[in-house]
């Protein structure tokens, strides 16, 4: 019974494939055609695809996070522009964080309330998309709130939230030292 089924299925594909080379044998022309203009539409449609899925990404960080910024001195990177800014940049600090979790959210809230005691500007990079990979490039931890100091590219600073004592009276002047990695050093040395 089953074997039947197999052979009769089989023969079936067989006369459908042996049409379409017919087909295909009588009709050259359009054929190569035809062949040329899928694979066009292939390629077309793959790089639409390709292009629109970044613009959504962009366009949903945009809305969803970049929105509830609560000050200006939280700079956000560009969608898929953080490693290019974080290498180009002579000095730039950066906090890596995922939006939606309670550190994060309480971080903003401080910065917001204390926002004139902070002395400079610092980017933003949001841990939604390629998060592994962030994590990898910059050695830290999805599950924290990471500051990291860069100085053309190379790491000089970095502390986390959770390793500053009592965050809100000093999370702010620790956020303002970052950038101070050399001072630390010459102390070192003498």
């Amino acid at each position: 019974m089953i074997s039947r089924l197999v052979k009769k299925i089989k023969n079936s594909l067989q006369a459908l494939w042996h049409g379409f080379a017919d087909t295909i044998n009588a009709n050259k022309k359009k054929s190569i055609l035809g062949v040329f203009l899928a694979l066009l539409l292939v390629i077309a449609l793959t790089f639409l695809t390709l292009t629109v899925n970044s613009k959504i990404r962009a366009a949903q960080m945009d809305n969803l996070i970049y929105e509830d910024l609560p000050t200006k001195k939280i700079v956000p990177f560009s969608y898929g522009e953080g490693d290019k800014m974080i290498n180009e940049k002579k000095a730039v600090s950066v906090m890596f964080a995922k939006p939606n979790q309670t550190e994060t959210r309480k971080a903003l809230q401080i910065i917001k309330q204390k926002e004139d005691e902070l002395n400079r500007k610092f980017y933003y990079y949001p841990l939604v998309y390629q998060t592994l990979e962030i994590k990898n490039t910059y050695n830290i931890a999805s599950d924290e709130v990471t500051f990291v100091f860069f100085q053309n590219g190379e790491e000089k600073n970095r502390f986390t939230l959770n390793s500053v004592k009592d965050p809100k009276e000093n999370f702010i002047p620790e956020l303002n030292r970052l950038p101070m990695w050399n001072i630390e050093v010459e102390e070192n040395k003498k």
